[in-house]
């Protein structure tokens, strides 16, 4: 098992403990399309880390999708400029994960002007396959930061 951090204290940071638990872990899987979401994993990576999950970030791509091995799994779509529905390609990641049916996920989705239907739809999807959303939470990317701490904090919750 690969050492997160979780065991020891590092360098320019407080010590880390030990925890009395074996961590969960989590599939974070991205719409990669025009970097939007690639504005707020690597934060909600290291917000879930602080609350002790073991996170794999990875964008989607075609072929097999397996996410057996993981505890949960946390969704990302892209939005319209102007708002509309979830990427074709969240959609099609979707119905390709092989094991969702039985995850707890989290389901999240960006914007900049609007936030439309894009999470809406995405939760209505993951719903379509039998498995349980926790939590669905929409960023603004002109201030990504404003309430990135709901999504990680409710996955902290619903996922144990």
């Amino acid at each position: 098992m690969v050492d997160r951090g979780l065991t020891g204290g590092y360098s320019g940071g407080p010590p880390r403990f030990a925890l009395p638990f074996s961590p969960k872990s989590i599939l974070v899987a991205y719409d990669p399309t025009r970097g939007d979401n690639a504005r707020v994993v690597p934060r909600m990576k290291q917000m879930l880390e602080d609350r002790g999950f073991a996170v794999t970030a990875e964008p989607m791509g075609e072929g097999e999708v397996i996410v057996e091995d993981y505890d949960g799994v946390v969704i990302g779509t892209t939005t319209a400029l102007r708002g509309g529905g979830a990427s074709a390609l969240a959609l099609d990641w979707v119905g390709r994960a092989q094991g969702l049916e039985e995850k707890k996920v989290a389901v999240f989705s960006t914007f900049w002007v609007t936030p439309g239907q894009a999470g809406e739809r995405l939760k209505n999807r993951v719903l379509e396959t039998g498995a349980e959303v926790v939590v669905d939470y929409t960023y603004w990317l002109v201030r990504p930061r404003e309430g990135e701490h709901f999504l990680p904090a409710e996955c902290m919750v619903r996922m144990r």
